[in-house]
């Protein structure tokens, strides 16, 4: 009898400190998701306040391929990660349709180089200069690589955190 209680309370006391040894694992691993969870929530709240609208797409007339739009920043977040953005165009010369993806060029100091948007200048820039508030404004002048003719000119942009609005106008 005696040796069973010590054969049984050995194994117990083995079954104990394999238990308390795969705690912190279990625990490391239950923060970890708390973690992620946490994040996970804030980038839903981020996508959730941010809004933006394309307003006063002007199709080109004298220099055939640019072309200047504005983005009206009707969300609560904050934008400033502009090189994030995607800026994407479909338009027509005369024979085919181009799609165009552009990229980001920093500040406008003239017409951007074919193929680039810049920011031309942020309207009602009153509070955190060079971020796009609510209320603000972003002008931008772009280049597409080929010319335009007539038809239809779409833009389409993409904040940092995925957000589009799209904007097109009929080209004479």
């Amino acid at each position: 009898m005696g040796l069973s209680n010590v054969v049984s309370g050995g194994i117990i006391l083995i079954v104990l400190v394999l238990a308390i040894m795969t705690m912190p694992k279990l625990l490391d691993s239950t923060i970890s998701l708390q973690d992620a969870s946490t994040r996970i929530s804030h980038v839903e709240d981020v996508i959730s306040k941010t809004s933006i609208s394309l307003d006063t797409l002007v199709a080109p007339t004298t220099n055939k391929n640019e072309i200047t739009f504005s983005v009206n920043n009707v969300g609560e977040e904050k934008l400033w990660n502009f090189a994030k953005f995607n800026v994407i165009t479909t338009y027509y010369n005369s024979t085919n349709q181009y799609t165009q993806s552009l990229t980001y060029a920093g500040t406008c100091g003239g017409q951007p180089a074919k193929g680039k948007w810049c920011i031309n200048s942020i309207s009602n820039d009153i509070l955190d200069p060079d971020i796009l508030n609510y209320g603000e404004i972003l002008n931008v002048k772009s280049s597409v690589t080929n010319n335009i003719n007539s038809g239809t000119l779409i833009v389409v942009v993409g904040t940092d955190n995925g957000i589009t609005a799209t904007i097109s106008t009929s080209v004479p």
